[in-house]
């Protein structure tokens, strides 16, 4: 009878400890909203503005800058990220993308369009992001804004 009063408390703490296993470890996390909206439709760069909202013309972009204005940016929920030809949809290049900073930044990897960017704004129709970028040959925080392509 003793043997089997010294069972019962082994056997409690070994279910205890089966029980409390982790659950969750093989289940993939859900899409956030924001990263639903990113894979929905390709992104195209529709204009370039300072941080007050006034447009940048495109005489004073970059090359870097009026060269993303030839592609759409299509975000994948694999966490890839492709560049296409406008004309074309051809893959230009690609790369990876995160939403980082508990999703007030977008971290993109692709040659010519790499770095955080600051999420000013992401709805369905519309995508706003902060960067440096050189207006006039002078390095300054300008606001990209992009637009859903609908086919």
């Amino acid at each position: 009878m003793k043997r089997l009063l010294l069972f019962v408390p082994v056997l409690f703490f070994s279910l205890l400890v089966i029980s409390c296993g982790d659950k969750d470890k093989d289940q993939t996390p859900e899409p956030t909203a924001k990263s639903k909206i990113l894979v929905n439709y390709p992104w195209r760069m529709s204009a370039v503005t300072d941080l007050s909202g006034k447009a940048i013309p495109d005489t004073q972009w970059g090359t870097d800058t009026k060269y993303i204005l030839k592609m759409d940016i299509q975000f994948q929920s694999n966490a890839t990220v492709k560049a296409l030809d406008q004309g074309s949809s051809q893959v230009l290049n690609g790369g990876t993308w995160y939403l980082i900073n508990e999703e007030k930044a977008l971290d993109i990897k692709i040659i010519g369009f790499s770095g955080e960017f600051g999420l000013e704004e992401l709805t369905s129709s519309k995508m706003r992001l902060k960067s440096k970028m050189p207006v006039n040959g002078v390095e300054q925080e300008a606001i990209m804004v992009f637009q859903p392509v609908i086919k």
